[in-house]
């Protein structure tokens, strides 16, 4: 059971659901400019969770966020990394089909150790992007660097 008071559970679930309703738009089309916009949200997204492991692990965890993406720019990316090692990388992609271009955003995760890059992400089958989505992505990168430890 939660120790999550009733009240602050009912407020993240309206938030959550009013997030996913205003970026229903951006995030459904797969043109270039709105999969840059998901990619900036993503982006704004990633800030705060990197702010909330620094806060709760302070100074001994490195935990590094790359610049926003800016338009205009040839491959727009960015990158959150932990410990120096542990890595989900954002990018815009483009795949090119008969009748024309379709954008989406392609991350992938690399963890020390394994050496290995692993492409994530929602499936398809899995709907959109979703701010819960992209923690669960930092949370299964955090806890492979605790495994590790």
């Amino acid at each position: 059971m939660s120790g999550e008071p009733f009240r602050s559970r009912v407020a993240t679930l309206r938030d959550a659901w009013a997030e996913r309703r205003a970026l229903r738009a951006i995030a459904g089309a797969h043109d270039q400019a709105s999969q840059f916009a998901l990619l900036r949200t993503l982006w704004g997204w990633a800030r705060e969770a990197a702010e909330d492991i620094r806060a709760v692990y302070g100074p001994s965890l490195d935990v590094a966020l790359s610049p926003e993406p800016t338009p205009g720019t040839a491959n727009p990316a960015f990158t959150l990394r932990i410990a120096g090692e542990y890595t989900l990388a954002f990018s815009l992609a483009e795949r090119r089909r008969a009748g024309g271009s379709r954008w989406s955003i392609a991350v992938t995760i690399s963890t020390a150790g394994e050496g290995s890059v692993t492409p994530a992400g929602p499936e398809r089958r899995n709907g959109q992007w979703t701010r819960s989505r992209l923690q669960e992505l930092i949370l299964s990168v955090l806890g492979a660097y605790e495994r590790s430890r």
